[in-house]
């Protein structure tokens, strides 16, 4: 598949098959990963895979994170919103854990971060074309103590993204966008 096919198709995918994705595609699609462009080439990121029992943690670390949203953690309702996000994040073949260096200085801290992202744009760009699905996540799970633990964050660096790796288990038609005609101003 070629890149514009991959990155006009593409969709968030939250449901994938059981079947394992190799250490050999993962680390492929990292490849790709560090193929982004970088301001004075600081290659910023840095990648924590997640699978077998990292991913069976992770699982229960989303799901107590998940508990945090309710008053009362143990009423019916919170234990079966935390129970589906454990067995979201089980059924999930893979996690890479995309982390950024955090510079003193403001600029580079910026551009570190969008690099990053960059990166991870690669991954998911990449995935598409070899037939697997992935689901960035972010949000307060990135700063969760237990999961800067597990992926044992250095303290110079920061999570990004969480993206969840696998083969879909169904096709997806991607959800429509504004034509970027909308959203371009062109000045001559």
């Amino acid at each position: 598949m070629d890149a514009i096919t991959a990155i006009t198709s593409r969709t968030s995918v939250r449901r994938f098959r059981s079947d394992p994705v190799s250490r050999a595609t993962i680390e492929r699609l990292l490849e790709c990963a560090v193929r982004a462009p970088n301001h004075k080439l600081t290659e910023p990121w840095r990648f924590v895979v997640l699978t077998g029992r990292a991913r069976d943690s992770f699982a229960e670390i989303r799901a107590r994170h998940r508990l945090k949203r309710f008053d009362d953690q143990t009423s019916a309702e919170a234990r079966a919103a935390a129970d589906k996000v454990r067995r979201d994040s089980l059924e999930t073949p893979a996690y890479i854990v995309a982390l950024t260096a955090v510079s003193q200085d403001e600029i580079t801290r910026e551009e570190d971060y969008a690099a990053s992202m960059m990166a991870i744009a690669n991954v998911m760009t990449a995935a598409q074309s070899l037939g697997l699905g992935t689901y960035l996540r972010t949000g307060g799970v990135m700063r969760d103590q237990a999961l800067l633990e597990l992926a044992l964050v250095p303290d110079s660096f920061r999570v990004v993204g969480i993206l969840s790796l696998g083969y879909p288990a169904q096709a997806e038609t991607p959800r429509r966008r504004k034509p970027a005609a909308e959203l371009t101003r062109w000045l001559d």
